[in-house]
């Protein structure tokens, strides 16, 4: 088998004579024994490390460098993304017509929190104390609800979906503010990156 450092790949030698009729043989391609093969070419490399060449040309594992400062900062958006959507499944503890459950906050838990929460404001502008709604938290049992309660529910998990986004929304702040900050050298904003979490 042949290694060439230029392309960091191997070259089996039956193949040769048509690398070179395509004028695609790099020209520093040599030969390697079947156990640097087995090991560089077809081994797994250790963790953090992936193929490279040595000083002298052989293969070996060299660290994988680190992302680029965009391909880092979209790292760190998704994972924060990531920990925001698990914020909004996990839901908000309420107490429920006397009975602790959780509100579901996912995204489509959102709209009908709204919805539910126009219907009990209108109500409640006309003065329809009789109107009750049924409501299904997450243990799924029906709960009756009047619009007033209806009402303050639906307020209090918006007010804990909105506090969610603007906990993400800062941390997304905080790294476009480091990528952005002229003072910071690149590894002083790759800390910065990296130091932002949910």
């Amino acid at each position: 088998m042949f290694y060439s450092p230029t392309t960091n790949s191997f070259y089996p030698p039956a193949l040769k004579p048509e690398y070179v009729a395509a004028n695609r043989w790099p020209a520093d391609a040599t030969q390697v024994s079947d156990d640097v093969f087995a090991e560089y070419g077809r081994g797994q490399p250790p963790e953090g490390m992936q193929r490279g060449a040595d000083e002298n040309g052989r293969p070996t594992w060299v660290p994988i460098p680190p992302p680029d400062l965009e391909t880092l900062a979209a790292r760190q958006r998704q994972e924060i993304d990531a920990e925001r959507d698990k914020a909004f499944a996990a839901g908000l503890p309420y107490e429920i017509a006397g009975h602790d459950d959780v509100v579901q906050t996912r995204p489509q838990d959102q709209i009908n929190l709204l919805g539910l929460s126009a219907k009990a404001q209108r109500l409640l502008t006309a003065g329809d104390t009789e109107t009750t709604f049924t409501f299904r938290g997450l243990s799924n049992v029906n709960r009756t609800l009047t619009a007033e309660q209806m009402d303050a529910l639906a307020l209090d998990a918006l007010a804990h979906i909105e506090g969610i986004y603007g906990r993400s929304w800062l941390r997304k702040d905080a790294i476009d503010a480091a990528l952005e900050d002229e003072a910071l050298d690149d590894d002083a904003k790759r800390a910065a990156i990296e130091a932002v979490t949910w």
